[in-house]
């Protein structure tokens, strides 16, 4: 039980420290991204628009989440969610590719917890 609540509490603190230093990096069909590796095969990470995951609600109604984005003339791979569907009240549903093999615990905390 501690353990528990201590991965809950170093993912909420991992949050609150991406929110004060991220911001969308790119936006692609509705989709926001931050790049997570530029390197000879470039990844990203879907992310939120805002300044705060908590603030923000620019995702609703059904979201596809491609396996590819391109941006600015360069292909990435999508890979991760960060904390992107924390307060999007209106979403119905998410589709992901089997590409994200990284999905943050608090990216789907608030979602989750209202259709309850």
């Amino acid at each position: 039980m501690i353990q528990k609540n201590l991965t809950i509490m170093l993912v909420v603190l991992m949050s609150i420290v991406s929110n004060v230093a991220s911001a969308h990096d790119f936006e692609v069909d509705g989709i926001y991204y931050n790049i997570t590796s530029s390197s000879a095969s470039p990844t990203v990470a879907v992310t939120y628009q805002g300044s705060s995951s908590f603030d923000s609600d620019e995702y609703s109604g059904s979201v596809t989440i491609p396996e590819t984005v391109t941006y600015d003339g360069r292909t990435y791979n999508v890979t991760s969610i960060e904390d992107a569907f924390v307060d999007c009240s209106g979403l119905t549903s998410i589709t992901i590719p089997k590409s994200v093999t990284i999905a943050m615990e608090i990216a789907f905390y608030v979602y989750f917890h209202w259709i309850q």
